[in-house]
Order: structure tokens, then sequence, then C-alpha cells
């Protein structure tokens, strides 16, 4: 179809108390003046924001419009019809974020209807020394003490803090109590979902989701909480897997030379540039790619080329069991 090309899409601007500029000094966002700008969805298609495509054809219309214009051609075969089946963000944490979970597909089949399941999975882009983020509980936390940590409020001691530093992975699985802490930045990849349930704000006032906690979190210690990825060099540089979940799959690449792979028609491709510059090349065309720029490949789309400018670091996300970079 002449329609498939490669669709950049412009970036929505959330602005959260913990939020700040970094976005702007990591990838020079062009951030609105004088807001504290905690979250740049790069890829959205939900209620609470849906992208915009800024190139080609398509330029101007919703993701939400191009994904019901060009269904599987798009997104492919992997993902139940209807909406874009990914939620993209770059996060800046100025501040700690609220303690919070998230509920499971089960979850929300049994408790609440309305919302939807998130899965979620960190790619740490950047972190001050020291930074951290808590992460599941301390060892030995048990169930009855978490029952009265919500009582009291006093849950942020039963905590897990894990430092972090630029490159490291994670998955928030649902039901995983987390929370990003100050001088962290990440990308996130996760279900198309914005359900939050907040267990602890810091004092700063907002609505918090007690009795929706006391359902859906797990009290678990993690023993290793970060990714280990794997992965091969190749001879343009080296391939890894970071996710592999039935949500979603995510491969990171670190290219120095020329290579191109087909686009496996059962998945949408969502790629983001993390570090160097790049152009993707496609059978009707060439983009160029810079750092903090997310692309859509459609799953029709064919064969592409990147030529790194440089040495260059992106993620890739796609469905999960499907192998993305070939």
């Amino acid at each position: 179809m002449s329609e498939l090309y490669p669709l950049l899409c412009r970036p929505i601007y959330m602005e959260r108390v913990w939020g700040g500029r970094r976005l702007a000094r990591l990838y020079d966002k062009p951030l609105p003046d004088n807001v504290p700008i905690g979250e740049s969805w790069e890829v959205a298609d939900l209620p609470e924001g849906a992208s915009r495509v800024a190139n080609g054809p398509l330029e101007g219309l919703t993701l939400t419009d191009v994904t019901t214009r060009l269904g599987v051609d798009l997104v492919g075969t992997a993902w139940p019809a209807g909406a874009f089946p990914l939620l993209v963000k770059l996060l800046d944490a100025n501040d700690d974020l609220s303690v919070q979970v998230h509920p499971s597909a089960d979850d929300c089949d049994k408790w609440f209807p309305g919302c939807h399941s998130k899965d979620e999975s960190w790619v740490v882009v950047d972190a001050e020394p020291g930074a951290v983020v808590q992460f599941g509980f301390k060892p030995g936390v048990t169930r009855e003490q978490f029952e009265r940590s919500l009582d009291d409020d006093s849950i942020a001691g039963l905590l897990a803090p894990l430092a972090v530093r630029p490159g490291d992975v994670l998955r928030v699985a649902p039901g995983m109590v987390h929370a990003l802490g100050r001088g962290v930045a990440v990308l996130e990849v996760q279900e198309p979902s914005d359900t939050t349930f907040r267990i602890h704000d810091y004092g700063r006032g907002r609505q918090v989701h007690i009795d929706e906690a006391r359902r859906v979190v797990q009290v678990v210690s993690p023993e290793e909480p970060l990714v280990a990825p794997s992965g091969f060099e190749t001879d343009w540089g080296v391939w890894e897997l970071l996710v592999d979940v039935p949500a979603y799959r995510l491969e990171r690449i670190a290219a120095e030379s020329d290579f191109g792979w087909d686009i496996d028609e059962r998945t949408v491709q969502v790629m983001t540039v993390l570090e160097g510059a790049g152009l993707l090349n496609w059978e009707g065309g060439r983009l160029r790619l810079d750092p903090g720029d997310t692309v859509l490949l459609p799953a029709r789309l064919g064969r592409v080329e990147l030529e790194p400018l440089g040495a260059l670091v992106a993620v890739v996300a796609g469905a999960g069991g499907v192998r993305l970079v070939d």
C-alpha cells in the first residue's frame, strides 16, 4: 500500500508534579515553558491522549484514525483488533514518583471492569549518581506488614531500593509495587493503559487508591530485579533480547554499520533511538532519526535498512514471541 511508510508521531507532553526539564537536555524535546514535564508520550492511542502523525501523507491524523484506516497492515495479526497495541513513553523523574501498582487482566476482569491491565518495562536512559528506584518489598516483608502499612501510610519503609544506571532494564509486572526515584529517566514500553493505583504519594495531596491496591499487590521480594539481557555480536554491532512477555517484546540494537531486516507481518515495530543518529531506508524513501525519535514500522512495510551515522543505540518493541530485528 502506498500509505505504508515509517511513521513519526508528535510527542504529547504530560505535566506531572514530579516532572522536570531533563527530556529537553537529553533529547532536545521542545518542552512547554515553565511546566514540569514528567512524561513524553511518544506513541499513544488512548482516550487520555492520542498521538498525531508528524510526517508523510498521513500527517496530522491521530494514531487512532491511522490504526482504524490501515488495520492489520499497520499493527499486524498478533494483536487483538482495535486500538494501537503499545504505549511508549519517555519519563523524567525530577522528584520521587508515587508508590504504585498496576492491575493484571485477571484483576480487571474480576474487580475493575472499566480498567485495563498494565504490564510495563523500563530501560534506564539517564540516572544521577546514587539514583534509585523502588522495586518490590524488602526480604522478609509479610502480607500482614503490608496490610498494616496501608492503614498507617508506612509502606515506604517496606520497599526495596535498587540503584540503577543507564542501560539497566526492569520489567514491572502487574502486581509489582514500584516507584521511580528522583534523578532517573527511562524509556517505558507498556500495554496501552493508563491504569495506575497510587499507594503513597509523599504528602502531595493527590488521590490514592488503597482499596484497589490491596486487591492487586503481590508481596514479593525479587532476587534479581534487573533484567539480564541475552544477545550476541553481529557484523553490524550487538543485538540483545531485553524482555519477551505475552504483552510485548523488547530488543536492543547497538549498531556501528549498515544493516537491514524484513518486518515480520505479524507485528508493528516501534523503534526509539536512545543514542546516536541514523538514516532509515525503505522502498519508498529515507528518514533521518535523531536521539529521542520514535518511529512506527508498519507490519506490512517490507524490508528496511538502517544506516548509523556513527554509533547508534535503539530499542525496538513489538508483539511478544515475535523476533523483531532478524
